[in-house]
């Protein structure tokens, strides 16, 4: 799969040879970033970057860590198209790996892991963003590095905590949860939407922490034998447990949001060590960094400008609205494009996949013990669909909610797609393994082997349209599946 995941994102990756899209602002920044350590202006707008950048301050709106990353395939590769898109390209091979990993750790299954892997390894939307200089697919991978964190941190946690009283003590030592912390917070350098997971996740854990402690309290209250006294005990357990979960999350609070703030922080060295940066020279650095955040917070606020590919978050989940970032004509009737696309069947899937697993997490809301006990089904309990629905929300609800700003596009759910190939993934595997007679399973499977290969082809089909493949203009128009995908 990461084959697979290399080939669609480096092949022909320096086409086209101009700064497309949003590059113009990243590509740039990254450039004067890596000259000066901290971004400078250009001169104009050209998107062959022909005209040499100044050594004025520039007013970046994103943290540095993106635009780093962005530089390293610059120093690596040298300047031009590939340069600034192989760091980029890189990190969304590095993505499906993890995305296979936390499959895996999930389910505890291999086809599962492979079918995570090889959903996201075709995603039309992840491929595009990971071809391109843009930040969104770096962000990605560090969100999916940090729930895979937290998902290790689940697994020690109820290893940990077996259903006794000795077994619900406040838990200082948390390194998985150091570890997502460090990731979220390399996240939020990236993109301050990298906080969403980050605090989706502490949410989810400390209400598993709260479940696990009153389950717990009120097993270890039964296990005494206690007749005419019972109900004493549990209530006198769970306000106990009550006690223990306050204390676990000021605790998991503490290790965590610290660290993460940590790392925001050191992602501005360069623009800290340094004195030419914006805003650098107006006092000490912590109040001038707090100035600039200011600034930054009140241009992300306001943005209102109108553009022709604005999509409501609401529309995200289908990809009714994609993107367009760039489309050439060429001699000879031909066209060159770059779009994100979706695979219907992989987008539309998983949006499928996380409604079916949201039903069974209420229906475990009705048995607690099923966050803390293996399943055959899902492998770790019905406590997996509940943290593959989370990480899918958390980086797409905080959009629908947001009111101050009109200015978002579908490009931004690039965030959703290893969630939403994990999510597919976990159900074709339930689907597999439901019991039947011979033929049913038979017939089951083959069903599931069809729809991967129709994905499949799908995919092949559409990359012409997600790489600026040359192509005849009568075949880019047939991709236009939905009206709005003009």
């Amino acid at each position: 799969m990461l084959a697979l995941a290399a080939l669609l994102r480096f092949w022909a990756l320096g086409r086209p040879g101009t700064l497309v899209f949003d590059e113009l602002y990243y590509v740039r920044d990254a450039v004067t970033q890596l000259a000066n350590g901290f971004p400078t202006s250009w001169p104009d707008d050209d998107p062959s970057m022909a005209t040499p950048f100044t050594d004025d301050a520039s007013f970046a709106v994103h943290p540095p860590l993106g635009k780093w990353i962005i530089a390293l395939g610059l120093l690596v590769f040298g300047d031009g198209s590939w340069g600034w898109r192989a760091g980029v390209a890189l990190t969304g091979v590095v993505t499906v790996g993890l995305t296979m990993l936390l499959g895996w750790r999930i389910s505890r299954s291999t086809v599962v892991a492979l079918l995570a892997g090889l959903f996201l390894a075709v995603d039309g939307v992840h491929v595009v963003l990971t071809r391109v200089g843009l930040l969104d697919g770096i962000l990605a991978a560090f969100v999916v590095l940090g729930a895979l964190f937290m998902w290790r941190d689940h697994e020690r946690v109820v290893d940990r905590t077996r259903l006794t009283a000795s077994g619900i003590a406040v838990q200082w030592s948390r390194p998985w949860l150091f570890a997502a912390a460090i990731a979220f917070g390399c996240a939020a350098s990236v993109k301050w939407s990298g906080l969403y997971p980050l605090a989706a996740f502490l949410l989810l854990t400390a209400a598993r922490d709260l479940l696990v402690r009153v389950v717990a309290a009120r097993e270890a209250a039964r296990t005494l034998g206690v007749t005419a006294d019972l109900a004493l005990h549990r209530h006198a357990s769970t306000a106990r447990a009550l006690g223990r979960w306050t204390r676990q999350a000021f605790a998991t609070g503490v290790i965590a949001l610290p660290t993460a703030a940590a790392v925001y922080v050191a992602s501005w060295a360069g623009w800290i060590l340094t004195t030419g940066g914006w805003g650098r020279a107006d006092g000490p650095w912590p109040s001038a960094l707090w100035q600039y955040h200011v600034g930054m917070f009140e241009w992300h606020s306001t943005l209102s400008a109108p553009h022709p590919y604005q999509a409501h978050p609401l529309s995200w989940p289908l990809g009714l609205r994609p993107t367009a970032m760039y489309h050439e004509v060429l001699d000879g009737g031909l066209t060159a494009t770059i779009s994100p696309l979706p695979n219907i069947l992989i987008t539309w899937g998983g949006v499928a996949a996380l409604i079916l697993l949201t039903i069974w997490g209420f229906r475990a809301l009705m048995r607690p013990r099923e966050l803390v006990r293996r399943s055959p089904v899902l492998g770790a309990g019905a406590f997996a669909a509940a943290f593959v629905v989370t990480g899918y929300l958390s980086g797409w609800l905080p959009w629908v909610l947001t009111l101050s700003r009109s200015a978002v596009f579908q490009f931004y759910a690039v965030v959703l797609t290893p969630f939403s190939a994990v999510a597919l993934a976990l159900v074709i595997g339930v689907i597999c393994r439901r019991r039947g007679g011979r033929d049913e399973v038979a017939g089951r499977r083959i069903a599931v082997g069809i729809f991967v290969a129709a994905a499949v082809i799908v995919s092949v089909l559409f990359f012409p349209v997600w790489s600026a493949m040359p192509v005849p203009e009568w075949f880019w128009r047939w991709h236009l599946w939905l009206p709005g995908w003009v």
